[in-house]
């Protein structure tokens, strides 16, 4: 196999060290360097939402790999910001204006935070969670106070209040639309969540616009559309991200939602591959560009770009999967549930786990679970893998918890 001379990762998430790692096993030659701009080891992300702030886990604990990753691979790892992408003379440009030539480079800049626009000094004293730093920041300021409010109610608002309620804050969580989660989540298991975050002593505030926010002395005073005031001491955003891409705004990459990628992670200029957030990549199963924010695509698609900069060719096929964890419940998305038929329920309480299974033509194209820790895992991971063999399924299995899913994977 040919190698090449340099290969270089711009971003330093999970997407980036997974292809690393990936590119290695394939290729012992190439001098591979990661640029990232963080003062630490690269690490997992979901953590900082749960175990990290709620003192359950310390930094070193959810690393990817051992601090002697990179030494033991031949990797670099650059700790420099970089303000410019030259694609002709394929270079990446640093702030102190040096130059690091590439043969081929991968894309895994990730997502950004989107930001809640009330007036600048509010703005800047409004906390968002995207990386350590920012939890260790939203650590150290939720000591020190009593009354929170979360202003966005998807999976890392809910995360984090859940987080914080079980250290005894007062949380309130505010959300513009009239369901948590939004649409991706089927409405009756957002509010058994909503029902379980309430039962904890959370207050949910659902179609709900902010009109103002106003400070004084220490508090802040949320006003809402329908008159009502929030007090609270310390305001977390947390209304999505969007992907990455300013460097690239006016270069010939192909832009859309992301960084258009074929099934190969190539996007449109050669030898220049995306992975992770900031991919919206074809998939072929779904026959369709698909854009997703989660740990185990992140993982899974680096690991596919991994190869394909390797030489070895590979399409990216990983079903979608995503979980949350709040409070003793554990959700888990697997698919896409977009585009169906007809759904079908399994399971009536969540002591036992609810699933709904997403049909169309008679085949499964996405399951949304909840359950206690423990109880929907194996019917979604089964779920993945028909989703995945495109399986005709039987309704009637599917709908009694009573029977196992397991036989339809011989079908």
């Amino acid at each position: 196999m040919n190698t090449l001379n340099k290969i270089l990762i711009l971003g330093s998430g999970q997407a980036a060290i997974y292809a690393a790692s990936e590119i290695r096993k394939y290729d012992k030659d190439s001098e591979i360097s990661i640029f990232g701009n963080e003062n630490y080891h690269p690490y997992e992300r979901p953590p900082l939402s749960k175990e990290f702030l709620m003192g359950k886990k310390k930094e070193e604990e959810f690393l990817f790999f051992s601090k002697n990753f990179f030494a033991d691979q031949n990797i670099h790892y650059i700790n420099k910001e970089i303000n410019g992408v030259d694609f002709i003379n394929k270079s990446l440009i640093s702030f102190d204006n040096k130059k690091y030539f590439f043969d081929k480079l991968l894309i895994t800049t990730g997502s950004t935070n989107r930001r809640i626009a009330i007036d600048e000094e509010i703005d800047n004293e409004i906390y968002y969670l995207r990386n350590l730093d920012d939890a260790n920041q939203i650590k150290k300021k939720a000591s020190e106070v009593n009354s929170i409010a979360i202003i966005g109610g998807g999976f890392i608002g809910l995360e984090i209040a859940s987080s914080l309620n079980q250290q005894n804050k007062s949380v309130s969580l505010i959300e513009i639309s009239n369901q948590l989660m939004g649409r991706i989540i089927p409405f009756p298991i957002a509010n058994l969540v909503k029902v379980e975050h309430e039962k904890h002593g959370n207050k949910i505030y659902l179609d709900s616009k902010i009109k103002s926010i106003e400070k004084t002395n220490d508090a802040f005073k949320i006003l809402l559309d329908n008159d009502h005031v929030i007090e609270a001491e310390m305001i977390i955003g947390g209304i999505g991200s969007i992907p990455t891409v300013d460097l690239f705004n006016d270069s010939d990459l192909k832009l859309k939602n992301g960084i258009l990628t074929n099934a190969y992670n190539q996007t449109s200029v050669e030898n220049v591959y995306a992975a992770g957030d900031v991919s919206n990549f074809f998939h072929p199963l779904y026959q369709k560009n698909i854009r997703l924010e989660s740990y185990q695509h992140a993982q899974n698609q680096g690991i596919n770009a991994g190869k394909n900069i390797a030489g070895i060719k590979s399409e990216y096929l990983s079903i979608p999967w995503m979980w949350s964890d709040q409070f003793d419940l554990n959700l888990q998305l697997t698919g896409l549930c977009d585009d169906y038929h007809e759904i079908i329920e399994r399971g009536e309480n969540i002591e036992n786990g609810i699933i709904y299974f997403f049909i169309k033509d008679d085949k499964i194209v996405g399951a949304c679970g909840l359950g206690l820790t423990g109880k929907v895992g194996r019917d979604i991971r089964i779920a993945s893998k028909l989703i995945e063999k495109q399986t005709i399924i039987d309704k009637k299995i599917l709908s009694n918890q009573k029977e196992k899913l397991n036989p339809l994977l011989k079908k």
